[in-house]
């Protein structure tokens, strides 16, 4: 258990630090195409189809660390309402819950990337294919975080006694 934890740490960090670089990437490409438009007369198309693509991407990624960090809206008023002993199947529940709506992600996410391989994006003459691969492996990489944030969950009713099972 321990080294899936260290592999899911591992994993969440790496697309942290990715999806903060993607959004930096994104912040260069929208300075350039304000710069080349307004000031040089001369838009750069390719940049604000580029930077869209790497925000979407970047957005893909954070979702992981998201989880993992409890960025995601929770609904813990609701919760609090039950009882404590229910609280942790709550927990169970939502987790099982977004789980299979990221395993939904992955699926039809890799469905709908298969389709448009053949489509080109104009501006970079590159697949399609290449933005809306961004959905599976966002939700593939979104996985070790909602692991790593369902074990605190639980660590954390256990510890305060709150649950008996």
């Amino acid at each position: 258990m321990a080294y899936l934890v260290r592999i899911s740490e591992a994993i969440i960090r790496t697309t942290h630090g990715l999806a903060a670089a993607l959004l930096a990437v994104a912040a260069a490409l929208v300075f350039y195409q304000v710069l080349t438009r307004f000031v040089l007369n001369d838009a750069a198309v390719w940049s604000e189809v580029l930077a869209r693509a790497v925000i979407v991407w970047g957005v893909f990624l954070i979702m992981g660390p998201a989880i993992r960090t409890g960025k995601m809206i929770p609904i813990d008023v609701l919760r609090s309402l039950l009882p404590e002993n229910t609280q942790i199947w709550i927990i169970r529940v939502v987790t099982a819950a977004t789980a299979v709506f990221l395993f939904i992600l992955i699926w039809y996410g890799y469905k709908m990337t298969q389709r448009v391989m053949n489509q080109q994006v104009a501006m970079l003459n590159v697949s399609v294919a290449w933005f809306y691969a961004s959905i599976p492996m966002g939700a593939l990489l979104a996985l070790p975080g909602l692991f790593l944030a369902h074990l605190d969950a639980e660590h954390g009713h256990l510890k305060s006694g709150e649950v008996t099972e």
